[in-house]
């Protein structure tokens, strides 16, 4: 009886929650509440074949559940669960299905720390826990990455809840680590909500990170600049503000290793939804300088950095700087503190000779997707040369810097591990696809690396053993998607102008990019609706393409 009492005050949430977002949703503005893939060829291009992705709280509501628990605006005042803590077997399990796969879900603190607190015998909430929005946050995920359901009461939407209604008290609390844990849950949320392509609530959780991280200093985490910005405004950037005073100074290895991971994490999630949704990124380049250090290898990408360091990068070769990075920093409306002489100032003049984790990698990756993001909006008509060429050769090098998925498992490196490289492979062709959309019908070059990057996506799912795969960075479903759309309008410009037929090998071996693709995509539907969402999409365009005379 009494548990049934909670369901009842559980699904009577749930729908004031539902009603709340719905509100959200009507006032919003025309495009903001749907994911669109910017068209990788120009508009007045008949051999276009666009993919219009249509709002999905229309599209999703019947299939996927979590669809009817979100809201970026909770206002409820509770800081209580609405359900009790779950039971000890069942808080363990949780917690390890989410550590066994939280390089795929953005977790940047350490893992075994974590869990050591996360599993002490004390009440919700208490100090030397995680918070309480955080530790919510985490159930949530672990409900959602296990096999099986472990309870009919503890399940994902209820964590949900919990995760939203404590995350705006646990920043005006008492908790020693509210900043940290908080940006934590934010993040975790963000990519729940990308997981299923909730583009409203996903941007404001991402968002919210990316003001804590920058309000607690952690864009200039052991700068020089730091001290200065302290000393002379006691506060960091008023207008992103949500703290009064910084992060104060670390208090050891581990805790300096974590804000540093956490900020560039940050920026990782930023970056996933300027590609996914085409939204403004939420960190001001123009007026927020970004001098944090790369994250430097830390014990869980020991084995996962090993093989990327053995392939000789570039950069360290070079003495003297190839690129007029201020020139691309002006024109990207990027400037940078001290003239250039910032963390991603040096990545774009290609003097960077450190950062090559693979969260520096994945972080460097998503700057590039940015960036030609960016560029191919401002400039899509009358481009700047200059920036395009400095941004296209910093690109095709990462492309070099990344060991393949065939040279890791080689290494012995493990699935979780492999999954950040392979997606940082990924995001860099998708942004090769990207920067080049605009030149394929007047350029043979752009058109060959256009169509390389492709088909290097396509490459990458042939060489990686996907057998001990069961879940994936959401983000895939975006870039697969995007390589997807590159390929279905090949074959319409072939049927289009009736030089090739179906039985042509050129025909045959697009076709079958695609379906390597949508296969793989199928792979993964069941444990991702965004991902889902999209194979259908794609399937449909697909056929479409196929069914036409």
């Amino acid at each position: 009886m009494e548990g049934r009492s909670r369901t009842q005050q559980l699904e009577e949430t749930i729908k004031k929650l539902h009603s709340r977002i719905g509100e959200l949703e009507a006032a919003a503005s025309d495009g903001q509440s749907s994911i669109f893939l910017h068209e990788p060829y120009d508009s007045g291009d008949v051999s276009f074949l666009p993919l219009e992705i249509p709002p999905f709280v229309d599209s999703w509501t019947a299939t996927s559940p979590s669809t009817r628990v979100n809201t970026p605006t909770s206002s409820s005042s509770s800081s209580s669960l609405l359900l009790e803590e779950p039971p000890a077997d069942i808080m363990e399990a949780l917690v390890d299905a989410f550590l066994n796969n939280f390089t795929q879900v953005g977790f940047f603190l350490d893992p075994a720390c974590f869990r050591e607190s996360a599993l002490l015998a004390c009440p919700f909430g208490h100090y030397k826990r995680p918070s309480p929005a955080l530790l919510s946050a985490v159930y949530m995920w672990g409900a959602r990455l296990s096999q099986a359901p472990l309870h009919p009461l503890y399940n994902e939407d209820a964590f949900l809840v919990c995760a939203l209604q404590n995350i705006h008290q646990d920043l005006g609390g008492q908790h020693p680590h509210r900043v940290m844990h908080s940006m934590q849950a934010e993040v975790l949320l963000s990519v729940y909500y990308l997981t299923l392509g909730r583009p409203v609530e996903g941007i404001y959780h991402s968002s919210a990170a990316v003001s804590l991280a920058i309000s607690a200093g952690l864009h200039m985490h052991k700068s020089a600049s730091q001290a200065l910005e302290s000393e002379d405004q006691g506060v960091f950037r008023p207008g992103l503000c949500m703290l009064e005073t910084p992060l104060p100074p670390a208090r050891g290895a581990q805790e300096e290793t974590e804000r540093i991971r956490a900020f560039w994490t940050v920026v990782v999630v930023n970056n996933y939804w300027v590609a996914a949704h085409g939204s403004p990124s939420a960190i001001p380049y123009a007026d927020t300088p970004i001098d944090t250090p790369w994250p430097c290898d830390v014990d869980e990408y020991a084995d996962a950095v090993a093989p990327v360091s053995a392939f000789p990068s570039y950069f360290a070769a070079r003495a003297m700087p190839i690129f007029d990075c201020q020139h691309l920093l002006d024109t990207m409306a990027m400037p940078q503190a001290g003239g250039g002489a910032g963390t991603v100032a040096r990545f774009l003049s290609g003097l960077d000779v450190e950062g090559f984790s693979a969260l520096a990698l994945l972080s460097k990756a998503s700057i590039l997707m940015e960036r030609a993001i960016t560029f191919s909006t401002r400039y899509s008509g009358h481009p700047d040369a200059h920036a395009f060429d400095t941004l296209d050769a910093i690109l095709q090098q990462l492309t070099l810097d990344i060991p393949l998925g065939v040279d890791m498992e080689l290494s012995g490196v493990d699935v979780p591990k492999r999954s950040i490289l392979m997606v940082t492979q990924s995001l860099a062709h998708a942004a090769i696809i990207r920067l080049h959309a605009h030149r394929v019908h007047t350029s043979d070059t752009s058109r060959s690396k256009y169509f390389a990057a492709a088909r290097a996506v396509v490459r990458i799912i042939n060489v990686t053993d996907w057998s001990q795969w069961r879940h994936m960075d959401p983000i895939m479903g975006i870039l697969w998607t995007i390589v997807c759309e590159v390929f279905i309008a090949e074959l319409t410009t072939m049927q289009s102008f009736g030089v090739v037929g179906r039985l042509s090998q050129q025909h045959q071996d697009v076709s079958a990019y695609l379906e390597t693709i949508l296969t793989t995509m199928r792979n993964f539907a069941s444990t991702s609706p965004l991902i889902e969402y999209f194979s259908t999409r794609v399937q449909q365009a697909y056929s479409a393409v196929l069914t036409t005379n």
